[in-house]
């Protein structure tokens, strides 16, 4: 009968605690709320909303811990709750932390204006993040309970090393993939060119590989540690304008300032040839059976390069015509002489 009353005296007195907590923590943090909406920042609002919920927890196990020095239970039943208690603690300080984290992180994302190299590195931080606190937490419980984690940390530490022998490209992939984030050779969207011929537009950049969508619709993926090591020709840098040639020879018959604006004319009557800088022509060089000159215009996405130069050819093709100038064929001249007048 007399531990009965006791627990009704523990539940009554850890109810009346908890609500006052409760109250305590909403009071709090309505007074840290208007505080925070006259500051520039949103960041300070962000980390009061991801403690809302741990400081209400918090709140009542605090109200546990006093109602058990004012509540006479019996020793294996105190023991039992006051590590309950603990462990209940920990894992709240370590949601807080999280949370915490989790805010800074939604403020950089929407502050920072390079918003692609975040959206790509956040996932692997906030891993890490969660994986180094919880840890972190359970070391701490361990510890409490009395357990040998040194022992626990050496196992880890040689477990490590066989898991990195054992999987020493994978890892090599991963570092390679850190190195591409932090580096930004390319991003998300821009056409690359591999030192192998492959090119394409690169759709994920990932831990272990990326993924490039090639000109015939296919998928490469291309393991990162290959991508540090070999060259990569992007597109898009230093800047999104691309340079489109046309190589093309007209007959000697021609006059090459005619032909030379005839290209310049024929390009800018294409719409995605940009007008500044403007097309240029050049005369190049003296061929076997032509003159040859090339066509120079720019193209303000890389992707559009070659429908662009299609439609330019289309162009040279109906202006020379209406022009009068003719493309030669390849011409060879062979004279043969006669037996009895070489003897001769």
């Amino acid at each position: 009968m007399s531990d009965y009353r006791e627990w009704l005296l523990f539940l009554a007195i850890f109810l009346a605690l908890s609500l006052v907590g409760i109250l305590l923590v909403r009071i709090l943090i309505r007074i840290f709320t208007g505080l925070t909406k006259k500051t520039k920042t949103n960041l300070d609002d962000l980390i009061a909303k991801a403690l809302k919920i741990p400081l209400n927890l918090a709140a009542i196990v605090i109200a546990a811990y006093i109602t058990i020095y004012f509540v006479k239970l019996p020793p294996s039943y105190l023991k039992v709750i006051e590590r309950a208690l603990f462990v209940l603690a920990v894992l709240f300080v370590t949601i807080a932390v999280n949370n915490i984290f989790k805010a800074i992180m939604d403020w950089l994302q929407e502050t920072s204006g390079d918003k692609e190299f975040l959206r790509r590195f956040l996932p692997i931080l906030n891993t890490m993040e969660k994986l180094f606190v919880w840890t972190v937490a359970v070391m701490i419980i361990l510890r409490r309970f009395n357990y040998d984690i040194s022992s626990l940390i050496v196992s880890l530490g040689v477990g490590s090393l066989a898991i990195g022998l054992a999987a020493q490209d994978t890892l090599s992939n991963m570092f390679a993939g850190f190195t591409l984030l932090f580096d930004q050779p390319f991003r998300v969207g821009d056409r690359v060119k591999l030192e192998s011929g492959e090119f394409g537009d690169v759709l994920e950049i990932g831990l272990r590989s990326t993924k490039i969508k090639t000109v015939e619709n296919y998928v490469l993926v291309v393991p990162n540690a290959t991508l540090v090591k070999t060259k990569v020709l992007n597109y898009h840098l230093p800047e999104e304008r691309s340079i489109g040639k046309v190589n093309i020879g007209v007959s000697y018959s021609s006059t090459p300032e005619k032909v030379k604006k005839v290209l310049v004319k024929s390009a800018l009557e294409v719409e995605d040839v940009m007008r500044k800088p403007a097309p240029s022509a050049f005369f190049t060089e003296f061929g076997d059976f032509s003159l040859n000159f090339l066509l120079v215009f720019s193209v303000n996405d890389p992707k559009k390069v070659f429908s662009t130069k299609d439609r330019v050819n289309e162009k040279i093709l109906e202006n020379f015509g209406k022009e009068g100038i003719d493309i030669p064929f390849p011409i060879q001249t062979i004279y043969l002489r006669r037996e009895d007048e070489s003897k001769n």
